[in-house]
């Protein structure tokens, strides 16, 4: 930030560490396992964050980060429906495609944190009929890895549609190339669709190459590679 004062770029940076290192002083337990001093950094850090962002807020270039990172802010700090959508109508007038902004506000609205139980659902829908086309399956698809991961033991999967997920893995990977966080994250909505035959093509495509952000360890990760090939074996 000294070196290049006019770059958004330094601050996003700078407000991304603060937001991630005060995660690390909380941990990801429930609110009641968080001590004292866990809450004090957190507190501090993401303040820190947003001192930046807000320091930042009128440079002559900004960046579509900015506002996913001042969302993440938002839900630390446990704003209003009216503050965190603000920020992601900003975000989104400024760069209509840049998935991570819909991803920060449907974690928003998940129930385990502001929204109800048909939030985060709606609001994914809603947002790939607007985009419409490729592009709104493709988003729905990158909505999605969210909504089923971080919602899980909160959050119905009733008004999710696994079908058009699936389109716009497929879309996703045909422009974009195979990513395996993609691939580990489709092999993991797989499992939680009951859809072994999905599950047993993404497994093959991922070998050894497991992501600990989908997987949170080994044994999860085999023991699902194993349910998969098992119904493989049922008549």
């Amino acid at each position: 930030m000294t070196a290049r004062p006019e770059s958004i770029t330094a601050r996003v940076a700078l407000a991304t560490s603060l937001t991630r290192w005060a995660w690390v002083a909380r941990g990801n337990g429930l609110a009641k396992t968080v001590t004292p001093e866990g809450w004090q950094l957190f507190n501090e850090r993401i303040g820190e964050a947003k001192t930046v962002l807000e320091g930042s807020r009128d440079m002559r270039h900004m960046c579509p980060q900015w506002y996913s990172e001042m969302m993440t802010v938002g839900l630390a700090q446990g704003w209003n429906e009216r503050q965190v959508q603000e920020n992601f109508d900003r975000g989104v007038q400024f760069a209509p495609d840049y998935f991570y902004l819909y991803r920060q506000y449907a974690n928003y609205l998940l129930p385990k944190w502001y929204g109800k139980q048909a939030d985060a659902s709606n609001f994914a829908r809603s947002s790939a009929d607007h985009l419409g086309g490729d592009r709104g399956d493709m988003l729905y698809f990158q909505i999605s890895t969210v909504l089923v991961k971080r919602g899980n033991g909160s959050f119905s999967m009733e008004g999710i549609d696994w079908p058009r997920i699936q389109r716009g893995y497929q879309l996703v990977t045909s422009q974009f190339g195979s990513s395996l966080r993609n691939t580990n994250d489709l092999a993991f909505m797989a499992y939680k669709f009951n859809d072994p035959a999905v599950a047993r093509q993404q497994f093959a495509a991922i070998g050894d190459d497991w992501s600990l952000g989908v997987w949170r360890d080994r044994q999860f990760f085999d023991r699902i590679r194993d349910w998969s090939q098992a119904k493989n074996d049922w008549p």
